[in-house]
């Protein structure tokens, strides 16, 4: 069932995660929030649960390097009554989206690791890297699904 033309809406919400991995479990109360407010299918749910535990993952793991002095940042908002962003910041040192290797590539299909950044953003509508990788921007259509 898609979300109606209502516009029924959460606030903007902010969440600022300590850089542990058991940090990312805060996001399911979130995703639970927004699944009843929009209605969202369970396949689109779990599509939005996946992204963004990589997101913060990513950011807690690679970004943050475990450093218990450093916070993950994740803001989300709907935009247009439609768009449902979410942005995650991290304070680690950054870095360069384009030098990940692509994990379909022959050399690669078989390594385990490397795939978060491919299926972020094959499951979402956009992903975009800014402030040097320190910080990504995730947009999911409510619609599509």
């Amino acid at each position: 069932m898609k979300p109606s033309m209502i516009n029924i809406q959460i606030e903007s919400q902010q969440m600022v995660l300590e850089s542990k991995r058991t940090s990312v479990n805060a996001l399911d109360k979130l995703i639970a929030d927004l699944r009843e407010i929009y209605s969202i299918s369970d396949e689109f749910n779990h599509d939005i649960w996946v992204v963004l535990n990589e997101a913060v993952s990513n950011a807690i793991k690679h970004g943050n390097k475990l450093d218990p002095d450093k916070k993950v940042s994740l803001t989300s908002e709907i935009r247009e009554d439609r768009y449902l962003c979410f942005v995650i910041k991290d304070q680690g040192r950054g870095f360069n989206p384009e030098m990940i290797p692509d994990p379909t590539h022959p050399s690669r299909i078989h390594n385990p690791n490397g795939r978060g950044i491919f299926l972020m953003k094959a499951l979402s509508k956009s992903v975009h890297y800014f402030d040097g990788g320190r910080s990504v921007e995730i947009v999911f259509d409510l619609f599509a699904h």
